[in-house]
């Protein structure tokens, strides 16, 4: 029994990942008696992921939950050009949720 890509076009049996793995795999063997340790210290190493003064998003906080609503696509594209063009860094999140809370507070 084959891979299940054998019917797809290209008649492909790597994955598109393969070479990245083994690419990895190949930097990281070390010669026989050699050490894989380096002289780098936790400060001379390169930083990853977000500077440390960065609070996070809305996507971290906890008060805040991802929705998903049907909107026209006219009305999606004038309502970014308006944010836009406002420059006060208010985003599609914040206009929703001054919306939805202002409809809140009237009357039903």
């Amino acid at each position: 029994m084959g891979r299940l890509c054998e019917g797809r076009k290209g008649n492909n049996l790597l994955s598109k990942f393969d070479s990245l793995v083994g690419a990895k795999k190949r930097k990281g063997a070390s010669v026989k008696g050699e050490s894989k340790a380096t002289d780098a210290t936790p400060a001379t190493v390169a930083r990853r992921g977000r500077p440390s003064g960065f609070a996070g998003g809305k996507r971290s906080d906890p008060d805040f939950v991802q929705i998903t609503a049907y909107i026209r696509k006219d009305t999606h594209a004038d309502v970014k050009i308006a944010l836009l063009k406002q420059r006060d860094g208010r985003d599609m999140s914040d206009l929703i949720e001054s919306l939805f809370a202002r409809w809140l507070k009237s009357p039903v």
